[in-house]
């Protein structure tokens, strides 16, 4: 049993009223055009209650809910929801005695199988005032618990939310060192498309020439075959001397000729050379994620557990 003041009773004082007081009327049951008079109220969420409306409150509102009778004949006589501590675990009975040898609270089943020979066990009922309320000394101590913990979830959420901008960062690093090698990359990739156009356009100019060359010895000795095959078919024996001393020194022409162009006929073949350093990094982690140590449990300090970056 709680104890409380008018206000926790929720009485409307009326002079005019039979005694000086008018019972305050359920709200649900008011909201529907209804007279019903409150049975309890919930000082949790500040409201009159009916026995009905109460049942259906304690069902579908969140949330704790405490409820004190609503008793015409004595005000302070409050009924306090315990959440189950008055009861016992293993009988389901309430309590009806406190072991301070074992410094227990015990059912009329626990009393009678553990507690029959302890030397100091009481009646709740019989438990001084003074010895009830020694609750209030411990008050402090559960507030100062509750701003402990209350801090300890503002502060696992700051940890949290510092975490994810740390990923970001570390994440962004990442991308901006790959940006820098692309760079990189693609400036080595002109500087060496630069030079291969150089050579390859010298190639092209040299083989061009060399075509040019290859297609006037081939017009000529073809023209000339043409006429071979007409003085051997009905030349004269004059003309067929004069051919046989000119097809001397076309073949020596036509030989020395070619093996000039075979001499320019050649292109600069093109290899890369990769960079030993670049090949060796390539083989091993290029960023490593080190991670500072965890706090000890026994330690006193707060270790930061902030991730640092280390380059390969």
């Amino acid at each position: 049993m709680a104890t409380g003041g008018e206000d926790s009773t929720r009485y409307v004082k009326d002079d005019a009223a039979v005694g000086g007081k008018l019972p305050v009327m359920c709200d649900p049951c008011g909201r529907r055009k209804r007279t019903t008079p409150a049975a309890v109220v919930c000082s949790s969420c500040d409201m009159n209650l009916c026995r009905e409306c109460r049942q259906v409150h304690e069902i579908y509102a969140a949330g704790e809910h405490v409820f004190v009778a609503v008793d015409e004949n004595s005000i302070e006589n409050l009924i306090v929801n315990m959440q189950g501590l008055d009861v016992c675990n293993d009988h389901d009975r309430p309590f009806v005695f406190i072991c301070k040898d074992h410094d227990t609270l015990c059912c009329e089943y626990c009393h009678f199988d553990f507690h029959r020979t302890c030397q100091d066990v009481s009646k709740l009922k019989d438990i001084d005032t003074d010895v009830k309320s020694s609750v209030t000394k411990y008050v402090d101590t559960i507030q100062e618990a509750i701003v402990r913990s209350q801090e300890m979830i503002d502060n696992c959420e700051i940890k949290v939310q510092a975490n994810d901008e740390r990923r970001h960062e570390i994440m962004s690093k990442i991308d901006s060192k790959k940006e820098e090698i692309i760079k990189r990359f693609d400036e080595e990739k002109r500087r060496i498309g630069e030079d291969l156009d150089e050579v390859i356009m010298s190639d092209k100019t040299r083989l061009g020439d060399v075509k040019y060359e290859a297609k006037s010895v081939n017009g000529n000795l073809q023209n000339f075959m043409s006429l071979v095959e007409a003085v051997d078919q009905h030349g004269t024996d004059v003309e067929k001397s004069i051919l046989n001393f000119t097809c001397k020194q076309k073949t020596t022409w036509a030989t020395a000729k070619l093996t000039e162009l075979q001499n320019s006929e050649y292109t600069v073949q093109h290899t890369l050379e990769w960079s030993d350093h670049l090949l060796a990094i390539m083989e091993e982690p290029l960023v490593t994620l080190r991670h500072a140590p965890r706090p000890s449990a026994m330690g006193t300090g707060t270790a930061d557990n902030d991730h640092d970056v280390g380059k390969a």
